[in-house]
């Protein structure tokens, strides 16, 4: 091994430890912001203290700043998630419509139910027909926040401005994953559920040309066409490429999470992955045919991540992977290393900063979780599996399983060695999902959706083998939040030891080079 080599190697170990000292304060700062949130919503909030918590917290970042203490801002971090939960608090708690009473309303619509049966229902427990939609609105009162309509007779578009007069919505004692309904409100950052009077809808301005009125435009097309495909073939099209699972049976639903591959049908990182790898395809055949500056392949590449984002809707995990890709898109546009790390923590911060409450939905805490095992496990677990799909596959698994235990009370022993195979596969349907999007335009949707229909059935059809074999999941009894937080930690320090490992052989080829008298790390 040659000396030039042997530098630099020391080079890059320097460059890593440095880079896991910053990770690691970015990662407690994070930890800290959520632990404030979830401390003030188990103990309360004294919305008064709202102002001194947050003074106080800028005037002590100033000071670790010039002082250059930044450990110091782990604590104000925390501050900061317990005073950011109480605004959100005090802007819903502020909501002063009461169960039964009557309110008017009037405001944009922000999120609609696309299906007619109102998804609403299966929280009330009552029948209820029409559509769902959630509104940026200001009350007679001049309260402003978020409300959702249920049981409309009509069904408005993203960005129409209405007058709504209805009646406050009474909730009754249902469960959502242990969460009460007005809970489950809460984490969505909705302050009351509104069922409009008969006429009490009124349209005052309808939503003009916009990107997500294109690409709801094209989402309608698409199922449109797909209407024509076999029921099953659309239940899974529509999960696997668009994340709604609402055509799914009872049945094919628990085959999927007993078989551990129900994370396909969120959208997320592996879907707009795949966006990423084909618009980079396509850019680098045709950008030096064009001669187009190397910045413009990751800029139309950005453009078609967020066209898909806006078809398939902002869930938790759409957002996530969308801010993700997208700052791996301007590192690399700009030419500056990009590292996953920081991106998933830049992400996480936006999304809590627009969502405080979403740390308590399970698609937002699986969606991180499965993307943090994948950044942080998956190169540690390299040195033990060969495959690089299969250690990827088992860092987001051994990430998320006691989320799915807490949530599910199921643990899929068959989904970490099924898993890669139905990533890849899925992969070509959401190729097929994203070429019927472009076609269309045409009138050609139907097309694609024909084969990725076939492939979409041929995957449920090897998935539900699985399940019939014996042992392959278990029902396990939910863990508490000490065995939780117990097994993250022997987990991390696995991966430490892995990386000690790592660290160790380096070592010994250094001493081996030079004859034995070279490296000891201290730690």
């Amino acid at each position: 091994m040659k000396v030039s080599s042997i530098i630099s190697r020391c080079k890059k170990r320097i460059a890593v430890i440095i880079e896991d000292i910053e990770l690691f304060l970015l990662y407690a700062l994070l930890t800290a912001f959520i632990a404030g949130i979830v401390v003030a919503s188990i103990c309360g909030f004294d919305t008064a203290y709202i102002r001194p918590l947050l003074i106080s917290a800028g005037v002590f970042t100033v000071i670790c700043l010039l002082l250059r203490w930044p450990g110091w801002l782990v604590p104000v971090a925390m501050i900061l998630g317990f005073g950011w939960y109480g605004v959100t608090a005090l802007l819903m708690d502020s909501f002063a419509g009461q169960p039964d009473e009557a309110v008017f309303l009037e405001g944009f619509v922000v999120e609609v139910s696309e299906r007619a049966e109102n998804y609403f229902s299966q929280l009330a427990e009552q029948e209820a027909s029409g559509y769902s939609f959630v509104m940026q609105c200001e009350d007679a009162n001049g309260w402003q926040g978020r409300v959702m309509v249920v049981s409309s007779p009509v069904q408005p578009k993203v960005g129409d401005r209405l007058r709504v007069a209805g009646i406050v919505y009474k909730f009754t004692e249902t469960y959502n994953f242990d969460l009460l309904p007005n809970n489950y409100l809460r984490n969505n950052n909705i302050a009351a559920a509104v069922r409009p009077v008969p006429d009490g809808i009124t349209f005052i301005h309808l939503a003009g040309a916009s990107p997500y009125a294109l690409a709801q435009t094209v989402r309608e097309r698409v199922f449109a066409d797909m209407a024509a495909l076999p029921d099953i073939q659309q239940a899974l099209i529509r999960g696997m490429a668009f994340g709604d699972t609402g055509m799914l049976t009872g049945r094919q639903s628990s085959i999927l999470q007993q078989t551990g591959i129900m994370h396909v049908f969120a959208v997320s990182g592996l879907h707009i992955g795949y966006i990423v790898l084909i618009g980079t395809a396509v850019m680098e055949f045709w950008r030096p045919k064009l001669r187009l500056p190397l910045w413009t392949g990751p800029l139309i590449t950005a453009g078609l991540v967020v066209f898909f984002a806006l078809v398939v809707g902002a869930s938790p995990s759409v957002r996530r992977a969308t801010v993700m890709a997208l700052a791996a898109l301007f590192c690399r546009g700009m030419g500056v290393r990009h590292r996953a790390g920081y991106a998933l923590i830049i992400a996480a911060f936006i999304l809590l900063l627009m969502e405080p409450l979403w740390i308590f939905q399970p698609g937002f805490l699986l969606s991180f979780a499965a993307a943090a095992g994948i950044v942080m496990g998956s190169f540690y677990l390299r040195q033990l599996i060969p495959s690089r799909v299969l250690a990827i596959s088992l860092a987001a698994q051994l990430m998320t399983m006691p989320i799915l235990a807490y949530f599910f009370s199921t643990v899929s022993l068959i989904g970490v060695l099924l898993s890669p195979l139905v990533v890849v596969a899925v992969g070509f349907v959401v190729i097929l999902a994203l070429l019927a999007m472009l076609l269309s335009f045409f009138g050609l949707a139907y097309i694609p959706l024909v084969g990725a229909g076939l492939l979409a059935e041929l995957i449920y059809k090897v998935t539900e083998i699985f399940a019939a074999l014996p042992n392959m999941f278990t029902y396990t009894v939910r863990p508490s939040v000490v065995v939780m937080v117990l097994y993250y930690v022997l987990l991390w320090i696995a991966y430490r030891c892995l990386k000690k490992a790592e660290l160790i052989t380096f070592a010994e080829e250094m001493r081996d080079y030079y004859g034995g008298s070279g490296y000891v790390r201290k730690n």
